[in-house]
């Protein structure tokens, strides 16, 4: 079965599609599958279906900021590792006298030399570089995240299904070994406050919606990993999975709001009717 931009249209109904070599563009374009962090963004009772609504209708909830565009040089760079490519083949610098004289991205020199590069490429300045370069180098050091990614056979492994609740889904893994799955995730905050990160994100989620996505491609259960790399110096490496109670509590809240989206779209009702009443500031 031949994806792209043009048949995007997926049915999995009678059994999950598998994709190995999906561009990126084309696994986010396709819209009749959920994923993860689509979903997260729908949970809150209220503006979760706020969101969810707004997206429905054409709207545009998050375009990226500099953090998730740092973390996309970071994917990059590691995919690049995983497929046993130079993660510096992937990621170019714009050379000296291709910027304006203002330092900007701008003007005829610049556009032929962005014009040159590969597809896939990402670009980045010189500071970036430097980070993602020491960022690799810490992954590379730390025995477990070595051992993930030189197992990897698979990067941006893409799977769409509809589960037991007729609900349609679809996730996309970091890297992927013979036994199992693992993501990728940079972090700004100390070890002792990931944890809210974790839940604030809704990783919690992606642990258990990506051990849902693996069952259906065929693997056997496992502890589904997370790579969490500092995005400051000196740049330090954990290996990380998630306890029992808490994929059990995700489990629990994603059902719950795939039911709740799936009952949005049904009756037309996408808030409760608290959502418009005068609410106190809770300090």
């Amino acid at each position: 079965m031949t994806i792209s931009t043009d048949t995007l249209s997926i049915d999995t109904k009678n059994g999950p599609f598998i994709d190995m070599d999906m561009p990126n563009e084309v696994y986010h374009g396709e819209k009749n599958h959920i994923s993860r962090s689509t979903a997260h963004r729908y949970a809150d009772e209220n503006e979760g279906g706020r969101a969810q609504q707004y997206a429905e209708q054409g709207g545009t909830l998050f375009g990226g900021n500099a953090a998730t565009g740092f973390g996309t040089l970071v994917d990059v760079a590691c995919g690049a590792e995983i497929r046993g490519v130079d993660w510096r083949s992937q990621i170019a610098v714009p050379p000296e006298g291709v910027l304006a004289s203002d330092g900007s991205r701008r003007g005829k020199a610049y556009q032929e030399w962005k014009a040159t590069l590969p597809y896939g490429f990402c670009e980045c300045n010189a500071v970036d570089f430097a980070k993602v370069r020491d960022i690799i180098a810490s992954i590379r050091e730390h025995d477990a995240a070595r051992s993930l990614v030189e197992a990897a056979t698979h990067s941006q492994y893409s799977v769409f299904w509809t589960d037991e609740d007729g609900h349609a889904r679809k996730a996309r893994a970091d890297g992927v070994t013979k036994r199992e799955w693992f993501d990728l995730k940079t972090t700004s905050s100390e070890w002792r406050d990931l944890k809210y990160s974790f839940r604030r994100f809704g990783y919690d989620w992606q642990a258990v919606w990506y051990a849902d996505a693996s069952r259906m491609a065929g693997f056997e259960p496992f502890d589904f990993k997370f790579i969490v790399v500092q995005t400051f110096a000196p740049f330090n490496v954990r290996v990380v999975t998630l306890p029992g109670d808490v994929l059990a509590r995700a489990a629990d809240e994603i059902k719950r709001t795939l039911d709740a989206v799936r009952t949005r779209r049904e009756t037309g009702l996408y808030v409760p009717a608290s959502y418009h009443s005068v609410q106190e500031l809770v300090f």
